[in-house]
Parts: structure tokens; sequence; C-alpha cells
């Protein structure tokens, strides 16, 4: 935050009120286990770390500090960062490459003040040190604002310890750096210190499942020389000149310690790691300088959606669709039905302009501009969508919302970095019809994946603002297969058609078309061992708004018709083959993206001259009260049979404490589905 006049006030009270009384700190009773460029013998020879054996590195230690200090007119953050990591083989070898982010706007920058780095090895007994010089270091730009310094730690090997420190310093007071205690690899200590003066309130977010070590909040006391320079005046004095004040604050002083925190293991059935590590993130509520008002700073979601309504690149680009008038008429005058007019709406602009992979709420383009280009992100696409949408009669407003790689939003801590995507909604009636223009492949009304994360933001043309659930319980992942076995020519064969729906059919439909031989796309969806296809087709690929059928025609590699017994797995094709869940146990939640539905029905015809001799037994299990639903059916009607089984989750989100009866549920479908049929010759 860096603001004139609040600045200039509070240097007007310091003229006339400075308090001159310095405290001690408080003291640290447990210190911290490492000092820069002081490693141990035991750090270069440690073999593997002991809570963890499989770990190719693991953290020796990471130590933050966060504390302010006046800058030349104003209050500055200072980040500090200490870390030291033991690397045991070659896995951990790209990891000694590191990132730091800072800003660098027209009116608020960050700068990075320091950066050292050393790699420590064992070599004939001595340690040896290689220090990061200039060549391991580069700047990148990631944005207008945002840029990433990059280095890399010189000649790394098995065996050695890195560590580098850096400082970063800030005027943007409002973006306190967030800590987090977990990460890729096991830490032995993470520590986070932070002192803020009694001018700044900020709002701490905890998160994680793993246990303080030490969670210490102490009452202290800072002094600041408060200069300022000769454009800002002081109470009492004439004209402007340049002066100083010594200032003595109380302050509140945090420490967090965690040790020997496990690594992270990501995996596809989280939103992102972000939920769920170990980590603080503050947001600034307000300041209050000594006697002055309090001035809250975007602590209520009214206030952070009003915010960001008013930015440049938001309202400004869903009001200047006047150039597709024309053509947003013809699509209104031929859909009278709003539903239909805003999906035809939709269509109209997907056919015209292509997502270029970026995400964002904040449009990068004028709309002319990207309708012109063809090309466009998540914000311009769809801030477009709702001014069209609006100039078509309809009333429409955008959703802010976090995909699920950025993380679910926790509607009791307003921040603004809550949010990185945004899409359309239609009000109908007493419903709101979501839409989202950047997938080819999909309907308009069913959200990509990355959006079905908790719920989102809507701001209507007020800038008021309320919570809409992302997810619609009508949309799922529908499959249905539909099979006819039997003996050709000696061998097993048959015909396959499958009906695909709303999430199925629009990730079959992203699949082709990242295959360009649609026999590559048959020969990796429909692989079985043994089995041939010989025909293959779609009905209605390019026809999103409808199921997608798939049909195909297959045969078996061996003969089969001079074998005394047949054995025949009726669930040859989308049968579950491995359990997913492999863990023992699991600290947090399994996250689908959507509900899901695959039922499956084959019909065999019994071979001339053979009986049956063994059918699987129907089988029926569910998991959470309905949570999840699987059911085998068998039986022979005559010379024909027949099999039904149907799997269902009919929830997206199951708890830790659900896991092992989900694991078991996993199971349970592998075994049944994995049964097989046994045919035997009438005569023997």
């Amino acid at each position: 935050m860096s603001n004139f006049y609040l600045t200039n006030s509070f240097i007007r009270l310091i003229g006339a009120f400075c308090l001159c009384i310095i405290l001690p700190l408080s003291t640290i009773a447990q210190k911290t286990p490492v000092k820069y460029g002081k490693v141990s013998m035991e750090e270069l020879t440690m073999p593997i770390y002991s809570l963890d054996s499989s770990a190719n590195a693991v953290v020796l230690a990471d130590v933050g500090n966060s504390y302010f200090v006046w800058g030349q007119d104003d209050f500055e953050l200072v980040h500090e960062r200490h870390c030291r990591i033991k690397i045991f083989n070659k896995a951990a070898f790209d990891d000694a490459t590191f990132e730091i982010p800072y800003y660098s706007g027209a009116y608020s920058k960050e700068k990075i003040t320091q950066l050292k780095g050393v790699t420590y090895l064992l070599e004939n007994g001595k340690i040896n040190e290689y220090k990061l010089d200039s060549k391991g270091i580069f700047d990148e730009k990631i944005t207008d604002n945002l840029n990433n310094r990059k280095f890399t730690l010189p000649n790394v090997k098995e065996g050695a310890v890195i560590e580098f420190i850096y400082t970063i310093k800030t005027d943007r007071t409002t973006f306190f750096k967030e800590w987090e205690f977990q990460g890729k690899y096991p830490v032995i200590w993470s520590e986070y210190t932070a002192r803020i003066p009694e001018y700044y309130f900020y709002k701490l977010e905890m998160q994680g499942y793993n246990p303080f070590a030490i969670n210490e909040k102490k009452d202290g006391n800072e002094q600041f020389m408060i200069r300022w320079s000769s454009n800002i005046a002081t109470q009492g004095n004439e004209g402007n000149r340049a002066g100083s004040a010594s200032v003595s604050a109380r302050t509140t002083d945090y420490r967090w310690v965690m040790k020997d925190v496990p690594a992270f293991s990501d995996d596809k059935f989280i939103t992102t790691k972000d939920d769920y590590i170990s980590k603080i993130k503050f947001q600034l509520q307000g300041y209050q300088y000594p006697q002055s008002a309090y001035h809250g700073v975007l602590n209520t979601w009214e206030k952070v959606t009003e915010a960001i309504y008013n930015t440049d690149g938001f309202a400004s680009s869903m009001n200047r669709t006047g150039f597709l008038k024309d053509q947003i008429k013809v699509i209104a005058d031929k859909y009278p039905d709003m539903a239909t007019r805003s999906v035809a709406i939709a269509s109209f602009l997907k056919s015209n302009v292509k997502w270029n992979g970026n995400n964002g709420y904040l449009a990068s383009q004028t709309p002319k501009t990207v309708f012109e280009k063809k090309t466009g992100s998540a914000a311009d696409i769809n801030l477009l969508l709702v001014g069209m949408l609006r100039e078509a009669g309809l009333e429409a407003n955008p959703i802010l919302l976090s995909t699920r790689r950025n993380g679910r939003v926790n509607q009791y801590y307003p921040m603004v970095d809550n949010f990185n995507y945004v899409i359309a909604a239609v009000r109908l009636d007493s419903t709101d019809l979501l839409l989202d223009a950047t997938d080819a492949h999909r309907p308009s009304y069913l959200l990509p994946e990355r959006c079905l994360n908790g719920k989102g933001r809507l701001i209507n043309q007020k800038s008021e603002g309320r919570w809409v659930e992302l997810e619609n319980d009508n949309l799922k992942a529908k499959r249905l297969t539909v099979a006819s076995l039997g003996l050709k020519d000696g061998k097993l064969a048959g015909d396959i058609i499958v009906y695909a729906k709303d999430y199925e059919a629009a990730n079959m439909r992203s699949s082709v078309a990242e295959i360009t031989n649609e026999d590559d796309y048959f020969k990796k969806a429909f692989k079985t061992n043994g089995i041939v296809i010989s025909k293959h087709s779609f009905d209605n690929l390019k026809n999103i708004d409808t199921t997608l059928v798939t049909k195909l025609s297959f045969e078996s590699e061996e003969e089969l018709n001079n074998n005394s017994i047949i054995y025949i797995n009726p669930i040859l094709f989308g049968s579950f083959t491995e359990n997913v869940f492999k863990a023992k146990d699991r600290k947090y939640p399994v996250s689908f993206p959507t509900a899901k539905e695959d039922s499956y029905m084959v019909t065999i015809d019994i071979p001339e001259g053979y009986i049956v001799d063994e059918l699987p037994k129907s089988a029926r299990f569910d998991l959470s009260e309905g949570g999840a639903k699987f059911s085998y059916t068998i039986g022979q009607v005559g010379t024909k049979i027949q099999v039904r089984t149907i799997v269902s989750f009919n929830k997206t989100m199951f708890l830790p404490e659900e896991y092992e009866g989900l694991k078991a549920f996993y199971a349970g479908i592998i075994s049944k589905q994995s049964e097989q049929i046994v045919l035997k010759k009438a005569n023997q």
C-alpha cells in the first residue's frame, strides 16, 4: 500500500507527537538451527533421510522473516528467506533451480536487494564451496507487471548440500508474504517469523494437516526512524522541508515452526496442493495511524468485488460490443427462447474466437481486438460474452472463480487473489445458466472441469455480488456401453456401441481432437489384450450438443471353437483394471471434478455345442450412504447370457475418513469385473 495523503498525514502527526520509548524485543526460547555459510559434516555425509528413505532430497531448514521498515516516504515490507537442502541423488538435480516472483508496476514495485547461494561438496575429505554467480541468475517477464528471477546453484552432485538466501523489499504492504511449510520434499525445520507494527491489521489464514512445534505470539516494540523528503510538508513547519523523527511503535511478533514435515504427494484426485499444504496467508484488513481514523482495505467481499468491477479490463470489456450489434440481433431474432439464445450466442463466439490457454479475470485486449485477432484469454472471451448477452436483451453478469489448480475460494477470507478466472451467467427465472466459451469440444453450458471448484462470485452491474454454486448435479460424466458377443468363425467376436453424454462426451471429443489419426485413438482407448478392432466409426462427433455415439466391431486373435472349455470376461472394454488408490491412508480429501455414471450391458450368445459351466454371482455394494454405488447383475436366458454393471459416483468429494472405504470399493469393482464366465462342451 502506498498512499501519499495518509503518509503525509502520518508525518505531520510525527512533527507534533513523537514517541521515543525503546523496549527490547521478545526473547526466543528455541533458536533457529542453521546459519548461512555454516554447513556441518553431518549434513554432508547424510546418506538418506531416516523418516522418508525414498526421498530424493530433504529440506534441512527453510526460514523466513518479514518485517516493516521506513522507506523514503512510507513504510515498506522486507521479506527474507534462507533455505538449505540436502541432495541425495540425480532425481533432485532439476530442483536446484529456483524462482523469485517480484512485482514491478508503474507506481509500486518489489526489489530484490540480496541474493546469494552456494553448493557444498565433500571432496577428498574436504568441504568445498561453489558460489552462485551472475551467470546462474536471469530475469524473465511474466506479465506487464510481474517478473521472475531464476537462479540455478552450480555444480550440484549427489550428496551435495545447497543453500540460498535472498531479501525482497516492497512498498506494497497490502501483499504480506505468505509462507509454505510443506512442499515436494520432506522438511526437517520450517520457520516463519513476522513483526507487524500496531498501525497495520492483518487477517491470518492458516491451513494444513501438520501441527506446529512452535506457535508464538508476543508483544514487542520497535523504533522507527521516520524520514521525509522536502516535497512533504510537516505540521508546524513553514514550507516543504525534509526532516526526520524517531518513533517507537508497539508490535506483534509471531513465530511459527514446524518440524519433520512430510513431503506433499500431489495426485490427480485433489484440486491443487495449495488447498491442502500447511501454510499461512495474510490479508490486510486495514490500517490506522496515530490520531487518525481507521481505514479498511478490501476486508469484505463487497469491497473486493467492487474493486475488481471498477478495475480496467473488467467492466469496460463488457460495454464495448456495439461492433457486433447486427450479428447479435440476427441470433436474438432467430431464437426467442432465452436459454437457447444464450447458448447460440456463446456458440457464435466460440466459432469466431479461439482460447489461447491463458486464464485470468481481467481482459488483456479490447473486445474488438479480440474478435479481429480471433484469439484471446478466458477473460477476453468470457467478458466479451457477457457483453454480447446483454446486447441480446439478456440479464447477464460475470462470475469470478478460482480454477481447481488455483485452489478453492475461502469464503471467510475476502482476498482479491482468490480469483483467477471469469465465466458468464444468464438469469433465467429463478436459476442461473452458467456459460463458458473457451472450449470448442463441449457445449457452452458445460463448464470445463477446471472451473468446477466450489462456488464463484457473481457481480451485477451495480457491482453487487452473491455466491453461485459452480457444479450442476444434473451434469455428469455419463457412459452407456452396449455389447453383443459370440463365436464367429471360431473366434470370439462382437459389436459394441458406446453412448457418451455431458462430460464423458466432451472428454472423448477432446481426446479425439488431440490425435490426428482416428485409428490411433481407437487402439489407445479400446486396448484389450488378445482383441483386434476390425471396424470403428463415430456419430455426432462434431455436433457437441448431442450424445456422442462410438461404434466398433472386434474379434479375438485366438480361435476358441476347438477348446473344450471357453473362458469369457464379459467386461472387455472400460473395466476397472487397477486400483488408483494405493496408499495405506490419506490425510487429504479425494476430489473428482464431476459426478460419474458408467453402465455396461452385454449379451453373450452361447455357442452351439456348449453349455454354461460357471457364472459369476450377482453383487451389489455401495459407499458413504449412496455416495458411490456398484451393481453387477448376471443371468442366463435360454441360449444367451446377459450381464449388466453400473458404477456411479454421486458425489465429487470423499473425506479422509472415507478413504479406506473408497479404496475397498475400487478393489471390489476390480475383483468383480475380472471374474469370468466358463463354458464347456455339452458332451463332456
